[in-house]
Parts: C-alpha cells; sequence; structure tokens
C-alpha cells in the first residue's frame, strides 16, 4: 500500500469516526414500537452508500445488504440487520436532513445527492437556524423532491443572500440536476440559470415577480391569449 494511500485510509476513517460520533447525539424521536435499529446505524448505512454513488433505493438496500458485516464493525452494532427494501424509503423521508446535512458536510465536505427518477424537484436556500444576527450567514442550498419530499441533494452556501444565484448554478451542475425537472423561486428567474438547465436537457418552472415587469407582462398577455383559445 502506498504512502498516499494508508494516509488517505486514516483520514477517511477518522472521518467515519467524527460523523458516527455525531449522529449518536441526534435526538431519536421514533415511536418505539416496533423498533429494530439504532438511528446512528441507520444513518450511517445511508450516507456512506450515498457516497459510494448508491443513490436509489434499490441500491441502497443492496449496499447495506452487501456491506452489514462492515457496518456493524464500524458503528458497534454487532447484531444490526439490514433494513427492509419496504421500510427504507420511509426511513429516509422521516429523516431530519437540515441537521443531518450540516453535520455530513461538516464531516466529509461533501454533497449528497438521492435519485427520485421523474419527480419533480424543487432547489431553495434556507438559513442555518442561530446565523441570522452573524456578521456571516450560513445557509443550506438543498433540493427536495415534489411527491416523496425526500431532501436530493444540498449544498452548503455562506455569505449573503445574493450569493446563492451563483452557488445554485454550480450546485445544479455538480449534481447534475441541471439535468432532472427543476422548480425555482423568482431569486432565481434570470437568462444565466434557465439557460443552464435547458442547455442540459433538462426542465424547469420559475417564479416571475414584479420585479421583472417586462417578462411578467409577457407572460400574463400569453396566459390570457391561452385562455381565450381554449374558451
Amino acid at each position: 500500500m502506498s504512502i498516499e494511500r494508508a494516509i488517505n485510509k486514516t483520514e477517511s476513517r477518522q472521518k467515519r469516526k467524527k460523523f458516527i460520533k455525531a449522529i449518536k447525539k441526534l435526538p431519536d424521536k421514533r415511536d418505539t414500537r416496533g423498533k429494530r435499529h439504532t438511528l446512528h446505524f441507520l444513518i450511517t448505512a445511508v450516507v456512506l452508500g450515498l457516497m459510494s454513488n448508491r443513490s436509489k433505493v434499490s441500491e441502497q438496500h443492496r449496499y447495506i445488504s452487501n456491506k452489514i458485516k462492515w457496518l456493524r464493525k464500524i458503528t458497534g452494532e454487532k447484531d444490526a440487520m439490514p433494513i427492509s427494501r419496504a421500510h427504507l424509503p420511509r426511513m429516509l423521508a422521516q429523516l431530519n436532513w437540515d441537521d443531518l446535512n450540516v453535520l455530513i458536510y461538516d464531516c466529509f465536505d461533501a454533497h449528497i445527492m438521492l435519485s427520485v427518477d421523474n419527480e419533480w424537484i424543487a432547489v431553495d436556500g434556507k438559513t442555518l437556524r442561530g446565523t441570522l444576527k452573524s456578521c456571516e450567514k450560513q445557509a443550506l442550498v438543498h433540493a427536495v423532491s415534489h411527491d416523496s419530499r425526500i431532501d436530493v441533494a444540498q449544498a452548503r452556501q455562506v455569505g449573503e443572500k445574493s450569493s446563492e444565484i451563483t452557488v445554485v448554478r454550480d450546485f445544479l451542475k455538480d449534481t447534475g440536476l441541471e439535468k432532472k425537472k427543476i422548480t425555482l423561486d423568482a431569486h432565481h428567474c434570470n437568462p444565466e440559470t434557465t439557460a443552464q438547465i435547458a442547455q442540459s436537457k433538462g426542465s424547469y418552472v420559475v417564479q416571475v415577480k414584479e420585479n421583472q415587469p417586462i417578462l411578467l407582462a409577457q407572460l400574463s398577455g400569453s396566459r390570457a391569449e391561452c385562455i381565450a383559445d381554449d374558451s
């Protein structure tokens, strides 16, 4: 084993230990009836699966089943069993992704992404709690599927609200979401962002407000014409 590879392996092990230690402190608000897995085991298995490019639920389930001995070892859960394929999507949807995403970024400095085929995905920024009065605001730019309400991907944003525009463009490119069906608020209604999605063969729905009066008037006129044609 090369020195570089040994160092990378050690760093990965240290990051995992830091992450597992952090998630053990997260409150487990699940109903205690029928609970078969500890929360930190489930989160560790899912996050490490996502970081190994297992983004679909079926891929996640196979990853956990195939890596169960290793997952038991690193989490200290010697009797842990793979979560069922049927329960996995429900568990993913119930996780507190706002808190979890901060831990993932702090421990691994990485983005994660879940696969939600054919769903529309909402992309938006959210200021982190406790940073509103600070000089340097911090936020998560995250993507949430409309139907399943799964947090598909996320990235850290630091700075004033205006920086969210360029952060979202990079976010769409880095995660491949520019090729998907995306909804955005009026903050991202600008030619560069919409062109990026269109050129990547993606689809978008974006809000238009009064601060873009010409575009709003054109769209309102087009809507009126469509209604007239249908009547």
